[in-house]
Protein backbone atom coordinates (compact mmCIF):
# COMPACT_ATOMS: atom_id res chain seq x y z
CA UNK A 1 0.00 0.00 0.00
CA UNK A 2 1.27 3.63 -0.76
CA UNK A 3 0.32 6.18 1.36
CA UNK A 4 1.39 9.33 -0.86
CA UNK A 5 -0.02 12.43 1.34
CA UNK A 6 1.08 16.12 0.82
CA UNK A 7 0.98 17.59 4.59
CA UNK A 8 3.82 19.03 6.77
CA UNK A 9 2.89 16.09 9.36
CA UNK A 10 5.86 14.46 9.09
CA UNK A 11 8.11 17.33 9.92
CA UNK A 12 6.82 16.67 13.36
CA UNK A 13 9.17 13.90 13.71
CA UNK A 14 12.37 14.54 15.64
CA UNK A 15 15.32 15.95 13.62
CA UNK A 16 17.60 13.13 14.86
CA UNK A 17 15.82 10.43 14.06
CA UNK A 18 15.55 11.64 9.96
CA UNK A 19 18.12 10.37 7.55
CA UNK A 20 18.95 13.44 5.04
CA UNK A 21 20.55 13.75 1.94
CA UNK A 22 22.04 16.95 2.78
CA UNK A 23 23.61 19.04 5.54
CA UNK A 24 20.90 21.25 7.16
CA UNK A 25 21.56 24.23 5.14
CA UNK A 26 20.38 27.60 4.18
CA UNK A 27 19.69 27.20 0.55
CA UNK A 28 16.02 27.94 1.06
CA UNK A 29 16.37 31.38 1.26
CA UNK A 30 17.41 31.32 -2.53
CA UNK A 31 14.20 29.56 -3.71
CA UNK A 32 11.52 30.69 -5.87
CA UNK A 33 8.39 28.66 -5.99
CA UNK A 34 6.95 30.14 -9.32
CA UNK A 35 10.03 29.86 -11.14
CA UNK A 36 10.77 27.19 -13.48
CA UNK A 37 14.38 25.41 -13.85
CA UNK A 38 13.74 24.28 -17.19
CA UNK A 39 13.21 20.51 -16.18
CA UNK A 40 11.00 20.61 -12.84
CA UNK A 41 7.05 21.40 -12.29
CA UNK A 42 4.68 20.35 -9.42
CA UNK A 43 3.34 17.63 -12.28
CA UNK A 44 6.63 16.32 -12.71
CA UNK A 45 8.01 16.29 -9.01
CA UNK A 46 4.92 14.20 -8.29
CA UNK A 47 5.15 11.92 -11.77
CA UNK A 48 8.42 11.05 -10.58
CA UNK A 49 8.12 10.03 -7.07
CA UNK A 50 4.84 8.02 -7.65
CA UNK A 51 6.69 6.33 -10.20
CA UNK A 52 8.87 5.41 -8.22
CA UNK A 53 6.75 4.53 -5.14
CA UNK A 54 4.79 2.03 -7.65
CA UNK A 55 8.14 0.13 -7.86
CA UNK A 56 8.67 -0.33 -4.37
CA UNK A 57 5.78 0.09 -2.33
CA UNK A 58 5.52 -3.63 -2.64
CA UNK A 59 8.96 -3.98 -1.68
CA UNK A 60 8.58 -2.37 1.78
CA UNK A 61 5.01 -4.08 2.12
CA UNK A 62 7.77 -7.16 1.85
CA UNK A 63 9.66 -5.99 4.89
CA UNK A 64 6.89 -5.40 6.90
CA UNK A 65 6.44 -1.91 6.49
CA UNK A 66 4.25 0.54 4.91
CA UNK A 67 5.49 3.18 2.21
CA UNK A 68 4.55 6.62 3.24
CA UNK A 69 5.87 9.41 0.07
CA UNK A 70 5.42 13.07 1.40
CA UNK A 71 5.11 15.49 -1.58
CA UNK A 72 6.27 18.69 -0.07
CA UNK A 73 6.28 20.76 -3.43
CA UNK A 74 5.37 24.23 -1.66
CA UNK A 75 8.21 23.85 1.22
CA UNK A 76 11.62 25.66 0.55
CA UNK A 77 13.74 23.21 2.14
CA UNK A 78 16.48 22.03 -0.38
CA UNK A 79 16.90 18.70 1.45
CA UNK A 80 14.92 15.51 1.36
CA UNK A 81 14.75 12.98 4.68
CA UNK A 82 13.24 9.51 5.33
CA UNK A 83 12.11 8.27 8.46
CA UNK A 84 10.68 5.61 10.44
CA UNK A 85 7.41 5.63 12.82
CA UNK A 86 6.26 2.24 13.65
CA UNK A 87 5.54 -0.04 10.62
CA UNK A 88 5.27 3.93 8.77
CA UNK A 89 8.22 4.23 6.39
CA UNK A 90 8.52 7.94 5.47
CA UNK A 91 10.50 9.68 2.29
CA UNK A 92 9.87 13.30 2.59
CA UNK A 93 10.56 15.68 -0.48
CA UNK A 94 11.10 19.00 -0.66
CA UNK A 95 10.04 21.31 -3.76
CA UNK A 96 12.71 23.48 -2.24
CA UNK A 97 15.43 20.59 -3.64
CA UNK A 98 13.70 19.86 -7.04
CA UNK A 99 13.55 23.78 -8.19
CA UNK A 100 17.69 23.97 -7.59
CA UNK A 101 19.01 24.70 -11.08
CA UNK A 102 21.65 21.83 -10.47
CA UNK A 103 18.81 19.17 -10.42
CA UNK A 104 17.65 17.24 -13.99
CA UNK A 105 14.49 15.30 -13.56
CA UNK A 106 16.70 12.16 -13.46
CA UNK A 107 19.02 13.79 -10.53
CA UNK A 108 15.97 14.41 -8.67
CA UNK A 109 14.93 10.54 -9.10
CA UNK A 110 18.25 9.28 -7.68
CA UNK A 111 17.31 11.57 -4.24
CA UNK A 112 13.75 9.51 -4.19
CA UNK A 113 16.21 6.29 -4.58
CA UNK A 114 18.70 7.38 -1.80
CA UNK A 115 16.34 8.32 0.75
CA UNK A 116 14.57 4.68 -0.35
CA UNK A 117 17.69 3.40 0.32
CA UNK A 118 18.23 4.99 4.18
CA UNK A 119 14.93 2.21 4.56
CA UNK A 120 16.37 -0.78 1.83
CA UNK A 121 19.60 -0.48 1.32
CA UNK A 122 21.67 -2.35 4.81
CA UNK A 123 24.86 -1.99 5.75
CA UNK A 124 26.47 -0.37 6.99
CA UNK A 125 23.86 1.47 8.91
CA UNK A 126 23.93 4.35 10.49
CA UNK A 127 21.10 4.07 13.15
CA UNK A 128 19.09 0.75 14.11
CA UNK A 129 17.42 1.35 10.98
CA UNK A 130 18.61 3.32 8.40
CA UNK A 131 21.65 2.80 5.91
CA UNK A 132 24.14 5.58 6.24
CA UNK A 133 24.25 8.06 4.01
CA UNK A 134 27.52 6.37 1.66
CA UNK A 135 25.25 2.91 1.26
CA UNK A 136 21.99 5.07 0.75
CA UNK A 137 24.23 6.97 -2.50
CA UNK A 138 25.60 3.72 -4.22
CA UNK A 139 22.14 2.01 -3.50
CA UNK A 140 20.75 4.68 -5.92
CA UNK A 141 22.57 3.97 -8.68
CA UNK A 142 23.63 0.46 -8.39
CA UNK A 143 20.13 -1.04 -7.32
CA UNK A 144 16.96 1.71 -7.26
CA UNK A 145 18.13 3.30 -10.96
CA UNK A 146 18.80 0.62 -12.87
CA UNK A 147 15.77 -1.43 -11.57
CA UNK A 148 13.10 1.84 -12.78
CA UNK A 149 15.02 2.68 -15.77
CA UNK A 150 16.27 -0.69 -17.20
CA UNK A 151 13.61 -1.20 -19.89
CA UNK A 152 13.93 2.68 -20.86
CA UNK A 153 15.84 1.68 -23.99
CA UNK A 154 14.76 5.31 -25.83
CA UNK A 155 15.61 7.48 -23.08
CA UNK A 156 18.54 5.88 -22.31
CA UNK A 157 19.81 6.12 -25.04
CA UNK A 158 19.37 10.14 -24.74
CA UNK A 159 22.37 9.86 -22.52
CA UNK A 160 25.09 8.43 -24.90
CA UNK A 161 24.74 12.01 -26.40
CA UNK A 162 26.79 14.21 -23.57
CA UNK A 163 28.25 11.59 -21.77
CA UNK A 164 31.59 12.94 -20.97
CA UNK A 165 34.58 11.10 -21.98
CA UNK A 166 35.65 9.77 -18.29
CA UNK A 167 32.32 8.25 -17.48
CA UNK A 168 31.95 6.68 -20.90
CA UNK A 169 35.15 4.74 -20.66
CA UNK A 170 34.29 3.37 -17.78
CA UNK A 171 30.70 2.23 -18.22
CA UNK A 172 32.26 0.98 -21.76
CA UNK A 173 34.51 -1.48 -20.49
CA UNK A 174 32.34 -2.49 -17.97
CA UNK A 175 29.45 -3.31 -20.34
CA UNK A 176 29.73 -4.91 -23.66
CA UNK A 177 25.99 -4.27 -25.11
CA UNK A 178 24.88 -0.39 -26.26
CA UNK A 179 21.56 -0.88 -24.01
CA UNK A 180 23.70 -2.03 -20.76
CA UNK A 181 26.22 1.78 -21.81
CA UNK A 182 23.14 3.32 -22.62
CA UNK A 183 21.63 3.05 -18.77
CA UNK A 184 25.16 3.40 -17.35
CA UNK A 185 25.58 6.92 -18.86
CA UNK A 186 22.40 8.05 -17.59
CA UNK A 187 22.99 6.92 -13.78
CA UNK A 188 26.54 8.43 -14.47
CA UNK A 189 24.87 12.00 -15.41
CA UNK A 190 22.10 11.71 -13.27
CA UNK A 191 24.88 11.41 -10.36
CA UNK A 192 26.76 14.17 -11.75
CA UNK A 193 23.30 16.54 -11.01
CA UNK A 194 23.00 15.11 -7.58
CA UNK A 195 26.87 15.49 -6.71
CA UNK A 196 26.93 19.56 -8.21
CA UNK A 197 24.19 20.41 -5.92
CA UNK A 198 25.77 18.70 -3.06
CA UNK A 199 29.07 20.52 -4.13
CA UNK A 200 26.94 24.18 -4.44
CA UNK A 201 26.45 23.70 -0.34
CA UNK A 202 29.59 23.35 -0.03
CA UNK A 203 31.59 25.31 -2.54
CA UNK A 204 33.16 22.08 -3.96
CA UNK A 205 33.13 21.52 -8.20
CA UNK A 206 32.88 17.65 -8.38
CA UNK A 207 34.68 16.19 -11.49
CA UNK A 208 34.76 12.52 -13.31
CA UNK A 209 37.95 13.15 -13.86
CA UNK A 210 38.78 14.17 -10.25
CA UNK A 211 38.11 11.06 -7.92
CA UNK A 212 38.71 12.03 -4.30
CA UNK A 213 41.63 9.87 -3.13
CA UNK A 214 40.89 10.29 0.98
CA UNK A 215 41.16 6.78 2.56
CA UNK A 216 38.84 6.97 5.68
CA UNK A 217 40.34 5.02 8.89
CA UNK A 218 36.50 3.87 9.83
CA UNK A 219 33.37 3.97 8.19
CA UNK A 220 32.33 7.55 8.10
CA UNK A 221 28.40 7.54 8.62
CA UNK A 222 27.95 11.70 7.99
CA UNK A 223 27.66 13.25 4.63
CA UNK A 224 30.54 12.88 2.52
CA UNK A 225 32.36 15.53 0.21
CA UNK A 226 30.80 16.41 -3.26
CA UNK A 227 33.68 14.34 -4.82
CA UNK A 228 33.17 11.47 -2.59
CA UNK A 229 29.53 11.05 -3.60
CA UNK A 230 30.15 11.48 -7.26
CA UNK A 231 32.53 8.59 -6.75
CA UNK A 232 29.97 6.47 -5.58
CA UNK A 233 27.48 7.31 -7.96
CA UNK A 234 30.06 6.20 -10.66
CA UNK A 235 31.13 3.16 -8.22
CA UNK A 236 27.08 1.95 -7.99
CA UNK A 237 27.05 2.28 -11.85
CA UNK A 238 29.80 -0.19 -12.94
CA UNK A 239 29.62 -2.57 -9.83
CA UNK A 240 28.89 -5.82 -11.79
CA UNK A 241 27.48 -7.65 -8.15
CA UNK A 242 24.11 -8.81 -8.61
CA UNK A 243 20.98 -7.72 -6.15
CA UNK A 244 17.57 -8.51 -4.96
CA UNK A 245 15.99 -5.61 -4.75
CA UNK A 246 13.55 -7.56 -1.53
CA UNK A 247 16.44 -8.37 0.22
CA UNK A 248 18.28 -5.67 2.52
CA UNK A 249 21.28 -6.76 2.94
CA UNK A 250 22.78 -7.13 6.41
CA UNK A 251 19.77 -6.33 8.32
CA UNK A 252 19.43 -9.43 10.30
CA UNK A 253 23.37 -9.39 10.74
CA UNK A 254 23.33 -6.05 11.90
CA UNK A 255 25.95 -3.55 11.99
CA UNK A 256 29.27 -5.70 12.83
CA UNK A 257 31.49 -7.79 10.60
CA UNK A 258 28.84 -10.26 10.11
CA UNK A 259 26.64 -7.41 8.88
CA UNK A 260 29.31 -7.01 6.02
CA UNK A 261 29.60 -10.61 5.55
CA UNK A 262 26.02 -10.72 5.02
CA UNK A 263 25.99 -8.00 2.40
CA UNK A 264 29.03 -8.76 0.31
CA UNK A 265 27.49 -10.82 -2.29
CA UNK A 266 25.73 -7.68 -3.15
CA UNK A 267 28.05 -5.38 -3.57
CA UNK A 268 31.94 -5.06 -5.90
CA UNK A 269 34.13 -5.88 -3.05
CA UNK A 270 37.75 -7.21 -2.50
CA UNK A 271 36.48 -10.19 -1.02
CA UNK A 272 34.39 -11.07 -3.84
CA UNK A 273 37.25 -10.48 -6.53
CA UNK A 274 36.23 -7.50 -7.37
CA UNK A 275 38.33 -4.37 -8.69
CA UNK A 276 36.08 -2.29 -10.24
CA UNK A 277 32.60 -0.68 -8.74
CA UNK A 278 34.05 -1.02 -5.03
CA UNK A 279 32.42 1.36 -2.44
CA UNK A 280 35.37 4.24 -2.59
CA UNK A 281 37.64 4.26 0.66
CA UNK A 282 36.58 8.31 0.91
CA UNK A 283 33.79 6.94 2.80
CA UNK A 284 33.88 3.17 3.47
CA UNK A 285 36.34 0.78 5.04
CA UNK A 286 36.19 -2.38 4.56
CA UNK A 287 36.90 -4.95 7.23
CA UNK A 288 36.78 -8.50 4.78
Amino acid sequence: MIRTIAILGALSFSAKAQAKILPDNNLNLQDCLTCFNGTMSKEIFSEIIDGVAKVYAPVVEGQGGHLVMNKEWRDSTVNASAVQYGDDWHVNMYGGLARRPEITADGFTLVVCHELGHHLAGFPFSSSWAANEGESDFFATHKCGPTLWRDQVAENAKARKVIPETPKKACDEMYPTEEAQDLCYRLAMAGESLANLLGALRDQKPSFDTPDKSVVRRTNNNHPDAQCRLDTYMAGATCLAGYDKDLIPGKEEGNNLKGEEASAPFHCTASQQYAIGLRPACWFKARL
